[in-house]
Formats: C-alpha cells, structure tokens, sequence
C-alpha cells in the first residue's frame, strides 16, 4: 500500500512511527558504538597496566636473580666427599662426631643427584654446634641440612644431636657423540 493511498490519520502515524524510528536509531547506534568502544577501552586499560607489570616484574626478577646467581654456577662447585667435608668443619668447631654414616646416592629428578650423610654428636654446647652448622653452610658447596633432631642431656647446655647432611651434585646430561666412528668400528643395521 502506497503512502497517498493512506488517509491522513494513517499517513500521519505512518510518518510519526518513521521519525520516532529515526531518532530511536540516531540515538541508539551511537549509544550502542560508544558503549562498545568503553569496553574496548577497558580492556586496553587492564592489557595495558598488565604489561606494565610484567615489566616491573621483570626488573625485579633480574634483581633476584643476580642476587641468588646462575644456578649452574651454584652447582659448578661440587662438594668433596662429605666425610672430609665433616670433619674439617666439625674440627674448626671443635665437635666431636660420634657417629657417621654415609647413605646411598638418590637422584632428584633429571639433573640432580643427592648424597647424604647421618651424624650422631653425643655431647655439644649450643655454640659450638652453631660453629660446626656455620662452618657447612659457608663451605661454598650445595650442601644443606636435611634432617636435624635436638635432645636436651641434664648437663647445662649440653645436646644430643642427630642430623643428615646432604650435597647436591649437577649431572651433566651426557653428550652425544657426532664425530666419526672409531677404527674398527662398524654399523650393523
């Protein structure tokens, strides 16, 4: 139906519903465009202040990472056999070792092997225990104490100690051969 078919009333509605249909669509498409564009904002807002902290955090990361060292360069300096290691420690502390037992390698995942040792100290004072303690720990080895009981005897600061000192040794993934093979040798399929 054609709008000069229409009597005048239904031209009018006609045309009242068109302009009320135009605002509407004026209005609603920018409002919708804007509201869209806000959140993209926000979102840029939150990518861009996550970015920032990425950087800082890596600022801090390589601050901590300068501070504890490479980890290979921690490693590089195997610890001797932990006997000898002990004793010399146990020695400047003035400690006797009553006990000392040494326990099977273990391996902690891939790249690291763990050997252990078992003391006993029948008798010590606090002090020189923290001597002996000082003495292992700024042996610039990766050695750590993994196990440690006190039991306090009657004497006046005297203990009972039982700990387990362990070394932590890097192994070195063993490297593949690509030179050529030895006189001699030959490949079988």
């Amino acid at each position: 139906m054609a709008l000069d078919q229409m009597s005048a009333r239904e031209r009018t509605m006609v045309t009242a519903f068109g302009i009320i249909f135009g605002v509407i669509a004026a209005l609603l498409v920018p409002l919708r465009v804007s509201s869209w564009l806000g959140g993209k904002q926000h979102d840029n807002d939150d990518l861009r202040q996550a970015i920032q902290d990425v950087q800082a955090a890596r600022a801090r990361l390589a601050t901590r990472r300068a501070a504890l060292g490479d980890v290979a360069a921690r490693y590089a300096n195997k610890a001797p056999p932990l006997g000898t290691l002990v004793d010399a420690a146990a020695k400047s502390a003035g400690l006797e070792i009553a006990v000392q037992t040494d326990v099977a390698p273990v391996p902690r995942g891939k790249l690291y092997m763990e050997r252990a040792t078992k003391l006993s100290i029948q008798k010590t004072g606090l002090k020189a225990l923290a001597n002996f303690l000082e003495k292992l720990e700024t042996s610039g080895h990766p050695v750590a104490i993994t196990q440690l009981d006190m039991s306090k005897r009657i004497e006046a600061d005297s203990f009972t100690v039982s700990l387990t000192l362990s070394a932590y040794d890097r192994i070195e993934p063993a490297a593949a051969s690509s030179g050529p093979p030895a006189a001699g040798s030959t490949k079988h399929p």
